[in-house]
């Protein structure tokens, strides 16, 4: 339950670095309590808390801001990523002198982050920022008057046209050969199928896993799903992750004869801007009135389908780098795209599940890009008669109490319609 420490804390005159620190804190206690029968839980419990606990022993050699780079082209490259994705309120208040205040909050904790007090050491990296969204655009310019080494990318907002993906294919081999130079590297074709079965292996091992604890709230909560999948964006070693995430799935499988009823609570699905560790208000407090957030879709989701590595693995290595390349831009729901079909597709694809009651659709104040999505989306769940609520809100804990309100009249809705579909089917 998000408690009034929390608020009190979110709202008070309050030293950063301890705020900070009892916010993931405080987030990773709370999942841990919530499952005490999932030994396996722990590995990735543990993978957030030392990120996010020991950054100031860290050296990144190549940091990538947001989910939208197909990493294999860069472990090729002889680096493991070090992902800042934003997530924390308490980090934006290090960016507070950086950027305006109504700012996006995403961006924000990104940009506060890299100027932690006692954080990592960030001297010698290369940043990758892919420009998403205007925001994105001012951190790269304000690290460049630090001093900072950057590689911009730009996402060809036309999704669908063939001269966005040749675009798109020309940025990732000069990216490769901006961080093969920044490690000293040589980009072999070896090296890019050994990076890429890495990956895939990540990806199927994420797919069966979501699969498995799709409905399954009784067992694993979405805080805790959220927290394995973004666990992978905190690891050093992905096949270790990996290795872990296979151990998981087997115990998961050992409890399916013990689980509830699927379908006791309503299920919804979660869609617009990302649920981004610490800061889980929004599952926590979907989670205590009662519903299931049986799919979770935002710019990290359809990764997980980049998995097809025969296809990929064919030919040379600048071919294997093409297909890489178009792939994760052909399955990316970046925000900066002026339709994102990808998007679309893959929530088509959840509805056919048939167990999604009604839609969440999350939006953080500052990022209208996400807004500019929903009347089309708003149509598609139209047709299948699948209400949606547009849930405004930021990092701060203040609104809590408020939202809670509006969105228990909404799961008491969604409660009312399954009463009529009942009452029609006698």
């Amino acid at each position: 339950m998000l408690n009034t420490k929390q608020i009190r804390m979110a709202s008070g005159p309050v030293r950063p670095a301890a705020a900070y620190t009892e916010e993931f804190m405080e987030t990773l206690h709370r999942i841990r309590q919530d499952h005490p029968q999932l030994s396996s839980l722990g590995y990735f419990l543990d993978t957030a808390e030392q990120w996010f606990g020991w950054a100031s022993e860290a050296r990144p050699e190549v940091v990538v801001l947001g989910p939208d780079l197909p990493e294999e082209l860069i472990l090729a490259a002889g680096a493991v990523p070090y992902w800042l994705l934003g997530g924390s309120l308490f980090s934006t208040s290090w960016s507070d002198d950086l950027v305006p205040r109504d700012t996006d909050p995403v961006s924000r904790s990104i940009l506060g982050y890299i100027h932690r007090p006692g954080g990592p050491d960030f001297s010698e990296s290369l940043f990758l920022i892919p420009l998403s969204c205007d925001s994105m655009r001012k951190i790269a310019y304000q690290l460049k008057q630090e001093g900072k080494k950057l590689f911009l990318v730009d996402i060809p907002p036309e999704q669908n046209r063939r001269e966005s993906i040749l675009q798109w294919q020309k940025q990732m081999f000069r990216m490769m050969e901006a961080v093969a130079d920044h490690t000293n590297t040589r980009v072999t074709r070896r090296r890019l199928i050994d990076a890429r079965l890495t990956v895939s292996r990540a990806r199927k091992l994420l797919s069966v896993f979501l699969d498995l604890a799709r409905g399954r709230e009784d067992l694993l909560t979405f805080a805790a799903r959220q927290l394995v999948r973004t666990s992978y964006y905190y690891t050093e070693d992905p096949e270790e992750w990996s290795d872990h995430l296979e151990i998981l799935c087997q115990e998961l499988k050992s409890h399916t004869a013990r689980l509830y009823p699927r379908f006791r609570r309503p299920g919804i699905l979660l869609a617009g801007s990302p649920v981004l560790f610490p800061n889980y208000k929004i599952p926590f407090l979907l989670q205590e009135i009662g519903l299931d957030i049986r799919e979770c879709v935002d710019p990290a989701a359809l990764k997980q389908y980049g998995t097809n590595t025969g296809r990929i693995l064919q030919g040379g290595r600048d071919r294997m780098i093409r297909a890489i390349a178009a792939e994760r831009y052909r399955y990316n729901a970046s925000s900066s795209f002026v339709s994102n079909d990808a998007m679309y597709r893959y929530i088509i694809g959840s509805l056919m599940h048939g167990d999604i009651e009604g839609v969440v659709y999350h939006v953080l104040k500052g990022q209208i890009e996400y807004d500019f999505e929903l009347e089309r989306l708003e149509s598609l769940f139209s047709d299948y008669g699948i209400p949606v609520f547009r849930l405004e809100t930021d990092y701060q804990y203040q609104d809590v109490e408020q939202l809670r309100i509006r969105m228990e009249a909404f799961a008491e809705m969604l409660e009312q319609n399954r009463y009529q579909e009942v009452k029609q089917a006698q």
